[in-house]
């Protein structure tokens, strides 16, 4: 538990204050600390931005298959036949081993095809869950700080920044899509200079956590060839430093 209350508005944002007495003192705290409940206010709007950046719809197959499996479902248990329904089936031995292999075949394929897709089920779910353990971390940082600015060219950009996590998160909104030849460019900027953050994915509202954050730092934004430059080439869209 802390006894600084300022230091718990990304937590409370998160909804990460776990115990009761510490969420009663920051909330009678709000009452009275109006730049807290600004500053609460900005860490929900860019949490629920960030939320939305990260969430992503089911894969369009996965209704097909839950159908597909419904009719395969018992409802009721199946009558036994009385003897005098059951009919004797007679077919030629060799159709009945192709009609044997052809199912065993496709059998293998169904498999095959349900493993890679399960593979890749679980590959996208890490990697999302792994995305917003990042982004958490970050938000919920003590030291939590945000900004929003407006680029140049049209479009938002929102970073909330941890020196004691040493990460920022960057968000983006709105910006102008690029030919295939550039693409957006972060940095990290203090009194030594630039230091290259990586680039902005193709789908920009997705955020992106950026590592070796520095308190003296900005964070800023430009448009490089695709591959990304090791100098800015061009000057920032929009440059942002953490209140």
């Amino acid at each position: 538990m802390t006894d600084d209350p300022h230091a718990l508005a990304g937590a409370y944002a998160l909804d990460a204050v776990d115990d009761a007495a510490e969420r009663r003192l920051f909330e009678a705290h709000l009452d009275g600390c109006e730049s807290c409940a600004a500053e609460l206010r900005e860490f929900q709007a860019t949490t629920a931005r960030l939320a939305v950046a990260v969430a992503e719809p089911p894969p369009p197959q996965l209704r097909d298959r839950v159908l597909a499996d419904i009719r395969n479902v018992r409802q009721l248990p199946p009558e036994s036949p009385r003897r005098d329904e059951v009919v004797r089936e007679i077919r030629p031995r060799r159709w009945r081993r192709a009609v044997a292999a052809g199912l065993a075949a496709a059998a293998c394929l169904v498999t095959a095809t349900s493993v890679g897709v399960a593979v890749r089920e679980r590959q996208r779910v890490e990697r999302t869950e792994a995305a917003y353990r990042d982004v958490s971390s970050v938000l919920s940082a003590p030291d939590a700080r945000s900004a929003t600015g407006r680029a140049a060219g049209g479009g938002t950009v929102t970073i909330v920044a941890s020196a004691s996590r040493g990460r920022v998160v960057v968000a983006s909104s709105g910006l102008r899509t690029l030919p295939s030849s550039q693409a957006y460019q972060l940095w990290l900027i203090d009194a030594d200079g630039p230091r290259s953050a990586g680039l902005l994915p193709g789908d920009r509202g997705r955020p992106v956590v950026a590592g070796a954050w520095r308190p003296s730092d900005k964070l800023g934004v430009t448009v490089e060839p695709a591959g990304g430059s090791a100098r800015p080439t061009t000057t920032p869209l929009v440059l942002l430093s953490p209140a």
